[in-house]
């Protein structure tokens, strides 16, 4: 393959721009560098006399035992842009090529170093918003998600050994005991699969952080909550209905979690253009979001404009707060979650600590798995648990439906880690990531 370089660190004025080198020729950099023996050293701190002049510290990492697979060169070069753009236009002649965005990474994949589950951990590492999340991306890394895979494929396996010997001697009965071992495996291998499954969603939240959307009609006070959680008059307060035309957003950290707060437009039914393309936003932040708080006007009866909101959200995960508590109730409704005035500080504490419950998501065996599930990884689980749930359905085995089956998922699983791709798949992975890396 070629040899190629990228800056480790962006192209900006800075104390340090490191550039990495990887590929069969990278010593040929020695000729730039004044540096004879760098094969027999680690680190040398030595002149590049190209284009440029420059003091650099040069690090080599000999292939295979490096991040590539492939010999590797880093070089530190002081800070100026000007001086690594000159440094790059010598590299190419060299014959050396830019690196594309993920290029490094895919490499230590294409060279046995690591697995798919664990270059997508890089860019999870990298784009983690919370603690947790860098924990569990670093968990990756190393290799906690491949040691799931394997176990599930060992139970896989366990389970074609029983179906192949009665394929091979079709003459004898399966015995109770081999029924049971490929039920109970199944068993096994629904609960495995659909409790990774189930760490998707939470663990999706410690990676990109959480969103909550303030949703209900006009003037139930929406822009003040907002402006209450953030503790700053983000969004505009008016006794006026329909100010906020459009969705405001803004973010705090509760809890530990970074939290992405919508104000939405109030939904109510109106014929001025700007307001409904308002609206039609507030439906798809709706969806978007993973915790809906419909705020609803304890001064007025429930009409249709509300009955629309809590419509809308049925089936949601939402917390339906009543404002304005500290006047006349004239509000009847059923499955209130929260009385709170928001003016007067009334229940606030009680309605934060019902979002920092939803925030938390304080579920001790999904935090056991030390995975975090991306959504390549989702929906070839997805399929596998489709799979052995229907054959979790037959009253006796099927041999050869039981063997499709189980090979199929066996080839599903083999995407997920990479013992088999294609090149679309490794596109799709190491396209997102940033050059460098």
């Amino acid at each position: 393959m070629e040899t190629i370089y990228a800056a480790l660190s962006p192209l900006i004025t800075s104390a340090v721009i490191v550039v990495r080198i990887s590929g069969s020729d990278a010593l040929d950099v020695l000729s730039l560098l004044g540096a004879e023996g760098l094969e027999d050293k680690r680190v040398i701190h030595t002149k590049y006399s190209g284009s440029v002049n420059d003091d650099v510290l040069v690090t080599y990492f000999k292939g295979p035992a490096s991040y590539t697979g492939e010999d590797v060169v880093e070089i530190s070069f002081h800070g100026n842009p000007l001086i690594v753009s000159s440094a790059f236009a010598d590299f190419e002649k060299l014959g050396f090529r830019g690196a594309q965005p993920g290029e490094f990474t895919k490499r230590a994949f294409i060279n046995g170093k690591i697995d798919l589950t664990q270059a997508e951990s890089v860019a999870e590492l990298i784009d983690s918003k919370t603690k947790r999340g860098i924990d569990y991306s670093y968990s990756q890394l190393k290799g906690s998600m491949r040691k799931e895979v394997e176990g599930i494929r060992d139970i896989f396996i366990n389970i074609l050994t029983v179906i192949e010997a009665h394929i091979d001697f079709p003459e004898e009965d399966i015995e109770e005991a081999h029924e049971n071992i490929v039920f109970n495996n199944l068993q096994t291998l629904r609960d495995s699969v659909s409790e990774i499954l189930r760490s998707y969603t939470t663990h999706k939240v410690l990676r990109d952080g959480y969103r909550i959307a303030i949703v209900g009609k006009p003037n139930t006070g929406k822009s003040s909550l907002m402006n209450y959680l953030l503790k700053e008059d983000r969004a505009i307060v008016s006794e006026v209905a329909g100010t906020t035309r459009d969705y405001i957003e803004s973010s705090f950290v509760l809890d530990g979690v970074p939290v992405s707060l919508v104000d939405t437009a109030g939904m109510r039914f109106t014929d001025d253009a700007i307001e409904k393309a308002g609206i039609e936003k507030t439906v798809s932040l709706i969806n978007d979001a993973d915790l809906v708080v419909v705020l609803l006007d304890n001064s007025l009866p429930l009409n249709h404009e509300d009955e629309n909101v809590l419509s809308i959200t049925e089936g949601m995960d939402r917390l339906l707060v009543v404002n304005k508590c500290d006047s006349q109730n004239i509000l009847d409704l059923d499955n209130v979650d929260c009385h709170v005035s928001v003016k007067h500080d009334k229940n606030m504490k009680v309605f934060l600590n019902m979002c920092a419950a939803k925030v938390s998501l304080s579920d001790a065996d999904v935090f056991g798995k030390s995975v975090m599930v991306t959504e390549r990884q989702k929906h070839y689980f997805d399929q596998i648990l489709t799979s052995v749930e229907k054959l979790i359905e037959y009253s006796e085995i099927d041999f050869d439906i039981f063997e499709y089956e189980l090979n199929s998922s066996l080839r599903l699983l083999s995407e997920i880690t990479g013992l088999s791709y294609t090149e679309d798949v490794l596109s799709n992975i190491f396209d997102n990531f940033c050059i460098g890396k």
